[in-house]
């Protein structure tokens, strides 16, 4: 299975984010039916990221590994276990600002940040949830839209979760 275009996620983060402008009424009214499922995982999965808590990460990878990055990288549970473990690559962007590999920029006012520093220490944060089906796939989409002039490049952070047997697996990390 493919990963979402970027047109798709970037439709689905704005439809995401408008819903978000009016936080009541996104959490009152939920849009599907389950979608306290996707609420939960929602809670937990962003918990997981501000707590650090890489084994509670682990548990959402599936056996086939997970797409991971803009060019949608397939990574081996094995190997996102090891990057978690030895705190490199995925650990890294996930969890720990300081061993992010980012490339040598002319304007070192912004640094590369952890989702982690991202959601714990950015000045404004809005997550936001939301179901979908996709080629009869049950998925979740989860976004995080961030603020912080601290740190450079992403604004907006998605996940993607199918539906699997055994409860929601990662398909891609951002």
């Amino acid at each position: 299975m493919k990963r979402w275009s970027h047109v798709h996620e970037v439709a689905a983060c704005g439809l995401l984010l408008s819903a978000m402008a009016d936080p009541a009424r996104a959490q009152s009214t939920p849009s599907k039916p389950g979608s306290g499922q996707v609420e939960a995982l929602r809670r937990e999965f962003f918990g997981a990221i501000e707590q650090g808590d890489a084994k509670k990460f682990l548990t959402y990878v599936p056996e086939r590994g997970v797409n991971v990055g803009p060019q949608a990288e397939q990574v081996g549970r094995a190997d996102v276990e090891e990057q978690l473990l030895h705190h490199r690559g995925l650990y890294c962007q996930l969890f720990d600002s300081s061993c992010i590999n980012a490339p040598i920029k002319l304007d070192a006012s912004a640094r590369a940040c952890s989702y982690r520093e991202l959601l714990t220490k950015s000045g404004k944060v809005r997550l936001a949830a939301t179901e979908a089906v996709r080629s009869g796939v049950r998925q979740a989409i989860l976004v995080a839209e961030v603020k912080n002039d601290q740190c450079s490049g992403q604004r907006l952070i998605d996940f993607i979760f199918n539906l699997e047997p055994g409860g929601w697996k990662l398909f891609s990390v951002p």
